[in-house]
């Protein structure tokens, strides 16, 4: 939102860093409660995958492919983003190019059984 609302001199410090100065935060609060509006407006899915997280659970791999998948980092894109998406507005390349904000994984490719073990968790997700 700071890149697209032109809100640099305002907030020069947000997204730098993980953890910043009480004072810093304390002047972030608007900025930060339009993003918590903006993502709270998102639709949402989700999956139950109960396995303990490890880079070799079901949980990681379902994200790793399903990342993969979707990403129009190596591709033309087949579902391009609306003009007015958010991340079209990030400093951060890898973003705009993939079409994601979650950028690990973008520039791998997928396997394609993983679409098989995705569907079996749709499927115990839905009967829950």
């Amino acid at each position: 939102m700071r890149e697209r609302d032109d809100l640099h001199d305002v907030y020069p410090e947000w997204g730098e860093g993980s953890s910043a100065e009480r004072e810093i935060r304390l002047k972030e609060t608007g900025l930060e409660r339009r993003v918590t509006e903006y993502i709270g407006d998102l639709p949402f899915l989700w999956l139950d995958v109960d396995d303990e997280p490890s880079p070799e659970s079901d949980r990681a791999y379902i994200e790793r492919n399903a990342l993969a998948l979707v990403s129009n980092y190596r591709t033309d894109p087949i579902d391009q983003r609306a003009g007015d998406w958010l991340g079209m507005h990030s400093p951060v390349p890898a973003i705009r190019r993939s079409g994601l904000w979650n950028i690990n994984h973008v520039d791998e490719s997928y396997d394609p059984v993983f679409l098989d073990r995705f569907e079996e968790r749709i499927a115990e997700t839905a009967s829950v």
